[in-house]
Order: structure tokens, then C-alpha cells, then sequence
């Protein structure tokens, strides 16, 4: 598959928490931040010894999960430590298909509570 290509608002920070499989099998994200979804929280938190330099308090992210629901989930738990966090509706599939995100704000559902502990469990 070929890189999508996408556009994010002003001043956001695209960030690609598919696992490196997914983006082999589905194409990259030029431009954006490759991470690892269980790593996230190290390093988009501010003050963290392993945040990005680009991870101060006026960073704007955006992640993008395959589908969508990750990525909102992770973006709810950034939100919730003070990180401005938001995630695009529908995923890199959405992209793919040339539908035109939205920046997600949804919260996590149940099938997701196993990302969530990976990433509660990177907080402390």
C-alpha cells in the first residue's frame, strides 16, 4: 500500500501508535511520530526523562490508530493528565479511503481496556 497522505490543522503534531506491522501492512504516515501505543505516555507527557523534545505543555497531538478507537482511547488518558490530545475518527483506515477526519474526542470502549492498562501501567 501506498503512504497516505493527510494534513493536519495548524500547530498539530501527528502521532502513528499503529505497531510497526500494521504500517508495513497498510503504509506509513509521512511526516508523523512512529510510536508504539505502550509507549506514549513516556513520551508525549511533558517533564517525563523520556518525553520527546517536542512534548512541552503548547504541544497539540494527534494520533492515529488502524481504526480509530485506539487512539481515542490513548488521546482520553493524555487529556486526562493534562496533554492536548485528540485522535482522527475512523483511524488510518479512514485516511486511506480518502474520508475526511474529524478530530475524535470519544472516549474508550470496553473492547479497549487492555490498551488502557498497557498505557496506566506506563504512567507510573
Amino acid at each position: 500500500m501506498h503512504p497516505v497522505h493527510f494534513t493536519p490543522a495548524a500547530g498539530q503534531i501527528v502521532v502513528d501508535v499503529r505497531d510497526q506491522s500494521e504500517r508495513n501492512r497498510d503504509g506509513i504516515l509521512p511526516g508523523a511520530v512512529a510510536l508504539d501505543a505502550a509507549a506514549v505516555a513516556a513520551r508525549l507527557v511533558p517533564g517525563l526523562p523520556t518525553s520527546l523534545a517536542a512534548a512541552g505543555p503548547d504541544a497539540q497531538w494527534l494520533l492515529v490508530s488502524g481504526n480509530g478507537a485506539t487512539a481515542a482511547a490513548i488521546a482520553t488518558r493524555l487529556r486526562d493528565r493534562g496533554v492536548q490530545a485528540s485522535s482522527v475518527d475512523g483511524g488510518f483506515r479512514a485516511l486511506a479511503l480518502g474520508i475526511a477526519p474529524g478530530a475524535g474526542r470519544a472516549g474508550a470502549s470496553e473492547s479497549y481496556e487492555r490498551t488502557l492498562a498497557q498505557f496506566a501501567a506506563h504512567e507510573a
